[in-house]
């Protein structure tokens, strides 16, 4: 895929096109917008281009953000870090869930409440899982973006 930072203002128009059918009232010919340009782009910059509705600075914006996101992370992220990762706090939980069962900690009364530490290494693999499934969004939309051009 061509950098972002590095689009010309057909590539810009292009995906601007493919966001939210309320946007394509605008004349974004007109723009003359690059894609460094668009990294940057602000909720000011919108409106002296005429997007005065802030319904519909917010959706550019979003999808922008999300753009940023796309252009800035995926480098430093990869699928294999991002997939160790997810292995690692997996492993570790399974660890916390094995030790409390090889302690009688409950002397045969029921417990109410998981204890901290299963809480803490569940948090860590729901981020983790959500880390990958970001990476792996990010990456469909790369995939739809390009099919469409």
């Amino acid at each position: 895929m061509e950098p972002i930072a590095t689009w010309s203002h057909e590539s810009v128009i292009r995906w601007l096109r493919g966001l939210e059918p309320a946007l394509q009232q605008y004349h974004f010919e007109e723009w003359q917008l690059t894609g460094e340009y668009l990294l940057r782009l602000s909720y000011q910059d919108l409106e002296r281009l005429g997007i005065r509705k802030i319904g519909h600075q917010e959706l550019i914006l979003e999808a922008v953000e999300l753009l940023c996101s796309l252009n800035y992370d995926v480098r430093r992220e990869n699928m294999r870090s991002v997939t160790e990762k997810l292995r690692g706090v997996s492993h570790t939980l399974q660890g916390v869930i094995q030790s409390r069962w090889k302690v009688n900690t409950y002397k045969g009364t029921s417990v109410s409440k998981l204890a901290p530490d299963i809480l803490l290494s569940i948090i860590d693999l729901v981020t983790a899982a959500k880390a990958l499934f970001s990476w792996l969004n990010r990456i469909l939309a790369v995939s739809v973006y390009c099919i469409h051009i």
